[in-house]
């Protein structure tokens, strides 16, 4: 027979209450968000559609070029000796007949001095053969001297005289050279480039300075026989450049002159641009020319199309 303590009995309706409450709250615990529903997750994109095909597409190579002007010449040397004095430098404007350098004039002066020399000698003969000639002259016409001897003074007379005139060439042409001695611009413009300092040997035909006047401008630029052969005159090409600010532009130039034979040393051939007068580019500025070298096969998407994922450009679909 059992017993049941009075106390523990009137406790049990207590404990059975507290169950029940967290009960409920456990229930309640573990559904505290709502599910979102499908509206909630769609996404609304308004989006255009193109149709793509293939398509033959151009291949671009670029090339580095320089500007220039169309009148740019080349100052050299007629004369060889050492350059005494350089009155120019890089980026100076000069007018024209203004000096530029000036060589060493001791060996033109040697060669003018001595050409001097053979004027005399010459001069010197020819009096003597005149002399000559006149004396046996009036003696053949006294028949006091044969023929044959008279012809010999005539003969030698002759000859002084021819050798006079050379000499007088010569002297003439060795003080010609005295001029060229102060080479000076043969035309208003700007020293773009300078090869030569004082003390340096100058040489017929070897520059020595660049001068650029102020005519049209051109691109000047060499490329590679590939392309090369893509070009005609005529055609307008793409050329890029950076203003002194810094910022990047671009225009539209016309094949103006192409050079058929190759460079031996670089195996390239030169061509030149026009650049418009609108174009505010300066002489010496560096550019770049696109030249389209090749086709290939390939599509083409509006640029709406592409978007920029942490640097990897991807199509927006």
């Amino acid at each position: 027979m059992s017993f049941i303590d009075s106390t523990s009995a009137k406790k049990l309706p207590g404990v059975a209450a507290l169950l029940a409450i967290a009960s409920v709250l456990s229930a309640c615990g573990g559904h505290d968000e709502h599910p979102a529903s499908a509206t909630q997750l769609e996404m609304k994109t308004q989006a255009e559609l193109f149709k793509v095909h293939d398509q033959s597409l151009p291949v671009f190579a670029l090339f580095p070029g320089s500007v220039i002007t169309s009148d740019q010449i080349s100052i050299s040397s007629r004369v060889m000796g050492y350059v005494r004095s350089v009155d120019v430098h890089e980026g100076q404007t000069v007018k024209t007949g203004e000096t530029l350098l000036t060589i060493d004039s001791t060996d033109v002066t040697g060669a003018i001095n001595q050409a001097r020399a053979e004027v005399n000698k010459a001069h010197a003969a020819l009096s003597d053969a005149k002399n000559n000639y006149d004396r046996y002259s009036s003696l053949y016409k006294e028949n006091a001297v044969p023929k044959q001897m008279y012809e010999q003074m005539q003969t030698a007379y002759k000859v002084a005289q021819s050798n006079y005139s050379a000499a007088l060439a010569g002297l003439k042409q060795a003080e010609s050279q005295l001029t060229y001695v102060k080479i000076s611009a043969p035309f208003s413009g700007t020293i773009t480039s300078r090869m030569v300092d004082s003390g340096q040997m100058a040489s017929p035909g070897i520059p020595l300075l660049t001068l650029q006047g102020s005519g049209q401008k051109q691109v000047e630029v060499q490329l590679t026989s590939q392309a090369f052969a893509t070009l005609k005159l005529g055609e307008p090409v793409t050329v890029r450049y950076t203003d002194f600010q810094g910022e990047q532009h671009e225009f539209q130039g016309l094949v103006e002159r192409m050079v058929d034979a190759t460079d031996p040393v670089t195996h390239t051939h030169t061509v030149k641009i026009g650049v418009p007068e609108s174009v505010n580019v300066r002489s010496g500025n560096y550019v770049v020319v696109e030249i389209a070298v090749a086709h290939e096969t390939g599509m083409l998407v509006p640029l709406s199309a592409i978007h920029d994922r942490g640097g990897i450009r991807v199509n927006g679909s």
